[in-house]
C-alpha cells in the first residue's frame, strides 16, 4: 500500500508511526511514492499506521518524539565518553596468552602516550579468560602492599571491555548439564511431539550450533546475571558489550509458543536485561529502548570510501540519533569489517577527523601501524580534541535530550526546516546547534563545497576564525589532510559565538 501525499501536503513535514505489533517493509516505488508492505506470512493482518503532518520536518520530528517518548529518559555512564575504545586483535587459545596480549599492547599503548582507554576484548577471548584458574584473585585488594598489587593479575588491573552474548554452544558443559538438571527451560524451546517436554531450538553463531537464552524465563535471566557478576569480580571490568540480539528467521518462524518472540521482541527484552547490567553496557540492537541508560554500538563498515565505509559514518549516525539513540559506539576508525588493518593513511586520518566529533572514538588497526609518525601524533591530537572539547558539548546536549528529546546530533534541516537546499546534505551534521561538522569523505579531496545553514545567525570557522553568514554555500573550500590540526586555543573562541562553523 502506497499512501500518496496530496500536493498541498508536499511541502510540509510528515511522520509516519507504525504499531510495534505489525512487521512492515518500507520503501519508495517507481512512482517516488512512499511504500509500506506487510511481510508474506502476514499478509492478512490489516496495516497499522498512522500518518502525522506538521508545519515543517523538524515539527513532525519533534512530535513523533512526544507520542513514542517514553518518560524518564536516562543517561547512560558519561565516563565512557572520554575513553577511546582499542580492540584487542588476537589468536591465542588461553586464558594466560590472553593476559599476556593484553600486557603487551597496555604498554604500547602507554609507550606511544595515547593515554588511557578501554581495551576491547571479543567474545572468545573473554571465554577464555572466564575459564582461567582465578583462585589468587582471593588476595584481599584492602591494605595490600605494592608487591602484592604486582603479583595480581593485569588483566585486574586493566580497564577492559568484555563481550558476552544470549547464545551457549550446543557442545559445552554447560548446556549438557542443563539437558540433565531440568534448566533447558533456560533456552529458547518447544515442545516435543511426545509428552510436550521442551525441545531447545537450534540456532547459529559465529559459525557454531547454539541454543539462545530464553529471555522470557525469570531462572534463565537470573542465571545469566550471576554470570556477569562472577565475570565483574573475577575480571574487574566496568564494560559489557552484549552482543546477538538481532532477530533469527528461523526462531521468528517457529517461535510462537510457549514463548512469543517474533519480530523485534526479544531485541526489546535483551535492552531490559542489558539496563540491570549497569549504565556502561553496550548493545549491537535497541528497538523501543533509547530512553535506557545504554549504549549502542553502531554497524561494522567497511575499509573504503565507499557509502558502506566512510561515507556511511554520517548518515548512520543520524539515523540513530533520530530515532533518539544519542549514546554510540561508532565503528572504529578505518571500518573493521573485514577485520583486515587499515593500511590506507588518508583513509584514516579522513576518517579520524570525523571519529574526533562522535560520542567514542574507537579503533581496530593500532596508529603506529598505519603510516608514519605522523598518524600516531594525530592520533594524541584528536583524541585530546574529543576530550577537551568535544566531549563537555556532548554533555550539554545530552540534558537537552533528557529534558526535551531533542537530538544530538542533527541534520542540516535542523537549523533550516523550510530550506529545501538542506533535505539532501548527507555529509555534513550538528552537534547541538553550535557546532556544524563538515568533514572531508572523498578520496583525494584538499577542498569541498561546504552549505552553512541561516539560523538567524553567522558562523566562524574554527581554523582561520573567518566569519560567514548564515545561508551561504562556501565553495571549494580548502580542507588539506596533511595540514597539523589547529591550536586548542581557536577552539575555545568557537564557544564564545552564538553558533559556528567547526571544520575539520
Amino acid at each position: 500500500m502506497c499512501p500518496p501525499l496530496s500536493s498541498s501536503l508536499r511541502p510540509a513535514g510528515v511522520a509516519v508511526l507504525v504499531s510495534p505489533d505489525i512487521p512492515l517493509q518500507l520503501g519508495v516505488d517507481s512512482r517516488q511514492q512512499f511504500c509500506l508492505q506487510s511481510l508474506p506470512s502476514m499478509e492478512r493482518l490489516p496495516l497499522q499506521y498512522t500518518v502525522c503532518v506538521a508545519r515543517d520536518v523538524k515539527a513532525a520530528h519533534q512530535e513523533a518524539v512526544q507520542q513514542l517518548s517514553r518518560p524518564g529518559r536516562e543517561l547512560p555512564s558519561m565516563k565512557a565518553l572520554w575513553l577511546p575504545f582499542w580492540k584487542l586483535l588476537t589468536n591465542v587459545d588461553s586464558g594466560p596468552k590472553v593476559e599476556r596480549e593484553l600486557r603487551i599492547f597496555s604498554n604500547r599503548l602507554r609507550r606511544h602516550q595515547l593515554g588511557e582507554g578501554v581495551i576491547s576484548l571479543n567474545e572468545h577471548s573473554t571465554a577464555l579468560l572466564s575459564d582461567m584458574d582465578h583462585d589468587y584473585l582471593s588476595v584481599r585488594k584492602r591494605g595490600m602492599s605494592k608487591r602484592l598489587t604486582r603479583d595480581l593479575p593485569l588483566v585486574k588491573l586493566l580497564n577492559i571491555s568484555i563481550t558476552l552474548s544470549p547464545f551457549l554452544g550446543v557442545d559445552t558443559t554447560q548446556f549438557h548439564t542443563s539437558l540433565v538438571d531440568g534448566t533447558q527451560a533456560h533456552w529458547l524451546s518447544l515442545p516435543s511431539a511426545h509428552q510436550g517436554k521442551l525441545v531447545p531450538v537450534m540456532s547459529q553463531w559465529r559459525g557454531k550450533f547454539c541454543v539462545k537464552l530464553n529471555i522470557t524465563n525469570p531462572g534463565a535471566v537470573s542465571w545469566f546475571l550471576d554470570r556477569v557478576g562472577s565475570l565483574q569480580a573475577l575480571l574487574g571490568m566496568e564494560y559489557v558489550m552484549l552482543e546477538g540480539g538481532e532477530g533469527n528467521v528461523f526462531e521468528e518462524r517457529t517461535l510462537r509458543a510457549p514463548q512469543d518472540l517474533g519480530g523485534d521482541k526479544y531485541v526489546s527484552l535483551l535492552a531490559d536485561l542489558a539496563t540491570r547490567m549497569g549504565d556502561s553496557t553496550i548493545v549491537t540492537a535497541g528497538t523501543r529502548s533509547s530512553h535506557k541508560p545504554l549504549f549502542v554500538r553502531m554497524t561494522p563498515l567497511q575499509s573504503d570510501w565507499s557509502l558502506m565505509g566512510l561515507k556511511g559514518i554520517i548518515p548512520s549516525l543520524l539515523h540513530h540519533t533520530l530515532l533518539g539513540y544519542n549514546f554510540l559506539i561508532p565503528d572504529a576508525v578505518g571500518g573493521s569489517l573485514s577485520g583486515d588493518l587499515v593500511t590506507d593513511e588518508e583513509l584514516f586520518i579522513r576518517w579520524l577527523e570525523i571519529a574526533a566529533f562522535l560520542p567514542v572514538v574507537s579503533f581496530h588497526t593500532p596508529p603506529w601501524i598505519c603510516g608514519e609518525d605522523r598518524v600516531l601524533n594525530l592520533t594524541r591530537v584528536y583524541i585530546a580534541k574529543h576530550q577537551r572539547d568535544v566531549v563537555p558539548l556532548i554533555k550539554e546536549c545530552a540534558e537537552e535530550w533528557r529534558r526535551t528529546g531533542n537530538p544530538i546530533y542533527r541534520p542540516m534541516w535542523w537549523l533550516s526546516p523550510s530550506d529545501p537546499a538542506t533535505f539532501t546534505i548527507d555529509d555534513q551534521f550538528l552537534i547541538g546547534d553550535k557546532v556544524l561538522v563538515a568533514p572531508v569523505v572523498e578520496q583525494g579531496a584538499v577542498q569541498r563545497d561546504i552549505y552553512l545553514p541561516d539560523g538567524g545567525f553567522q558562523w566562524q570557522d574554527s581554523q582561520s576564525a573567518q566569519v560567514f553568514d548564515g545561508g551561504t554555500f562556501l565553495r571549494d573550500y580548502p580542507v588539506p589532510w596533511r595540514r597539523w590540526p589547529s591550536s586548542y586555543g581557536e577552539a575555545e573562541q568557537v564557544f564564545k559565538v552564538s553558533s559556528c562553523c567547526w571544520l575539520s
